[in-house]
């Protein structure tokens, strides 16, 4: 029987992002990230979900290049820190290679992150489905939660760790 080892806490990057929108008096909560990640394509073939690595995809147009793929699902008329629009940064930006799909053909269509809840999670915690191998998607048995990483590194080779 296979045993399943999860993190959870709040060091990850969705729980930061949902932070600084709530100081921004933006109403994001990790539910509508959640909702938002099931919706969009993933079409960075960046580590770990992609086969590349963040200076390919820098050399491969970047960020910019990126947003502007998106499209639709980004709202370029939200100014910048810059006193200038998002469209308008990212204006004439361009892909160069396949380090950036297409969004008419992603790596992945869609579910590039998950929220996961629960009772081995309250508070939640985040997965990225693709760079999950499939097999790994469902479990039943036992499973061990860490608070977070530090946690983890401390108990993970313990004898007496419940597995």
């Amino acid at each position: 029987m296979t045993t399943v080892l999860a993190m959870s806490g709040s060091t990850n990057a969705i729980v930061h992002l949902v932070a600084l929108a709530r100081r921004a008096g933006v109403d994001l909560t990790t539910a509508r990230f959640d909702e938002l990640a099931r919706k969009t394509p993933v079409i960075a073939n960046v580590r770990p979900a992609g086969q590349y690595l963040m200076e390919d995809f820098f050399y491969a147009g970047g960020l910019r290049a990126l947003l502007l793929e998106l499209g639709d699902l980004i709202d370029g008329s939200q100014m910048t820190v810059n006193g200038t629009t998002l469209a308008e940064n990212i204006a004439g930006a361009q892909i160069f290679d396949d380090v950036i799909s297409r969004i008419d053909h992603p790596l992945v269509a869609s579910d590039g992150l998950a929220v996961l809840t629960g009772n081995l999670a309250p508070d939640g915690a985040v997965i990225k489905p693709p760079a999950v191998e499939t097999q790994l998607l469902k479990h039943r048995g036992p499973a061990v939660v860490f608070r977070n990483y530090v946690d983890m590194a401390a108990r993970i080779d313990a004898e007496d760790l419940n597995m």
